[in-house]
């Protein structure tokens, strides 16, 4: 357990501050115990923390009865949009105050720095250079290996991003077409993103049947490009593979005894959200949309196509049709917010696993689908959370009320953590918990001052009423903002005050130092 923070003396006078946060309960971040303190904040940053703090003729924020502590630092988000939606609302509602975007599947912004310069948004952002990205660039998703000149060119765009700034190399290789790479260009192109306080950061390649597997391989990545592992939204999907927890917490045990520096972060929820993509083999994905329904309408490779779905699909979801729930479906959109199970039954079919290969077939030869996936086991989700370094992420997108049918992590993974793991399943201390969510991503990212309290710290912090901070989006009535964040300060501005948005966007593109 970190000491608790000391009493701070405070040398300035009181009209220097820009304000003052009296009479809350500040967790440091570090794992302290909470303590009632006043902090004082001055041209962004934090720059006293002592029981009293003198504030004639400074604006106040009464903080009695909240809670104050770092912002939350999400190391996992999907936000290649947000110059479209600046003020990132479900995030700051969550009391988030910087996104890490890792770029798995998503377009990188290119030139990222030019991006980052005209971008005015209300959080931090942070940014990889997009593995997924490049290879589209370069060879866009064809089944094969690069040849040298594809990777050179790879190479480049990898070092382009990394000299505007990102934090690393960022891959997805359970999706099209970096399921495709080989370890080998994997291992080049991390290898080109090595700087001074950069790491690794993937979405493995499988996270169910061969998760030990596709573990092993993104350890040899780091390894071998003398780099940090971050692995994101750590998880084991599938029923088959539930309490694989035990064994891959015990690998990240012994690799950071033997000095590697490997972490992970997860999400508070039981279902993933997903293309349609990791349902099929994925050879049969390659090259374009025209040539993915040429090869699901051929009858000489269905037999091979249904025998690998069907073990796919009992590896990636929770082995039943009601498992799936559409997020989008183009060609049956009134199936959105329904089930796998709900399109069957309506169709006047079994709700079989061979009926439920054959509709999904049909749906991706139209096009394909996202959806919600039924696939994890509580007791992995708390083994998860519980390990040392792992750290709360969203995984979520940026959302608008109202529109589409998003995961409910999107708009609740912070709160239903603090909510329903801290509050209901005492899993482990509200000051552990919201370590996880400060200190510790913040010194797996390199942010030597944000996530914690302390004077010359930048005054990122979240106020938030304890009794009432919660999610209430939920699979079925995903489309509600989280409750109890009360003021939301970013770079010392407040973004939240008395529940409303203020409309200010002081957040800065973060960028490695080079």
């Amino acid at each position: 357990m970190a000491a608790a923070i000391a009493s701070t003396s405070v040398p300035l006078a009181a009209q220097s501050f820009d304000v003052v946060l009296k009479g809350g309960t500040i967790i440091d971040g570090t794992g302290a115990p909470a303590q009632r303190l006043d902090v004082a904040l001055q041209n962004g940053r934090i720059v006293a923390v002592a029981p009293s703090i003198r504030s004639t003729g400074v604006p106040v924020v009464d903080a009695t009865g909240l809670v104050v502590a770092p912002g939350f630092i999400d190391p996992h988000a999907h936000i290649s949009t947000i110059a479209q939606q600046p003020d990132a609302e479900n995030f700051l509602r969550q009391g988030i105050t910087t996104i890490f975007n890792s770029l798995h599947s998503l377009d990188q912004p290119y030139p990222l720095g030019a991006f980052l310069d005209t971008l005015r948004v209300a959080p931090n952002t942070m940014w990889t250079a997009g593995h997924t990205w490049a290879r589209k660039r370069v060879m866009g998703t064809q089944n094969r290996a690069a040849t040298a000149a594809e990777l050179d060119s790879m190479r480049g765009l990898v070092a382009r991003a990394m000299d505007d700034g990102a934090f690393g190399l960022g891959t997805g290789l359970e999706y099209i077409p970096a399921i495709y790479a080989p370890p080998e260009e994997i291992v080049a192109l991390a290898q080109t993103a090595r700087r001074r306080g950069s790491l690794y950061v993937t979405h493995l390649r499988d996270e169910g049947a061969a998760l030990e597997y596709a573990l092993a391989e993104a350890m040899d990545v780091g390894r071998r490009s003398g780099q940090p592992v971050h692995v994101s939204h750590l998880k084991s999907t599938g029923k088959a593979n539930w309490g694989k927890s035990t064994a891959v917490l015990a690998g990240f045990d012994t690799l950071n005894a033997r000095g590697m520096r490997v972490s992970f972060d997860v999400y508070p929820y039981a279902a993933y959200s997903t293309y349609s993509d990791v349902l099929f083999p994925g050879w049969v994905l390659a090259d374009n949309q025209d040539s993915v329904t040429a090869r699901l309408g051929n009858p000489r490779l269905m037999e091979r196509i249904r025998r690998e779905m069907r073990s796919i699909f009992e590896a990636q979801t929770g082995g039943t049709a009601a498992s799936v729930r559409f997020r989008t479906l183009p060609s049956a959109p009134q199936f959105v917010g329904k089930t796998l199970a709900d399109y069957l039954a309506a169709k006047g079919l079994p709700l079989s696993l061979d009926a439920a290969i054959d509709a999904l077939i049909a749906m991706q030869r139209a096009g394909g689908f996202t959806a919600t996936v039924e696939a994890m086991s509580e007791q992995d989700i708390e083994a998860f959370l519980r390990h040392d370094v792992a750290m709360v992420s969203t995984d979520g997108d940026l959302v608008t009320p109202g529109k589409g049918f998003p995961h409910p992590r999107s708009y609740g993974a912070f709160p239903r953590v603090l909510a329903h793991y801290v509050g209901q399943r005492r899993l482990m201390p509200l000051e552990a918990a919201i370590a996880k969510m400060t200190s510790v991503p913040a010194r797996t990212l390199g942010l030597t001052d944000r996530g914690v309290i302390r004077p010359g710290a930048i005054a990122d912090l979240v106020l938030f009423t304890p009794a009432t901070f919660a999610d209430k989006a939920t699979f079925t009535d995903p489309h509600h903002y989280a409750e109890g964040v009360v003021h939301l300060f970013i770079n010392g501005q407040a973004v939240i005050r008395d529940g409303q948005l203020t409309g200010a966007r002081p957040g800065r593109p973060i960028r490695r130092a080079p």
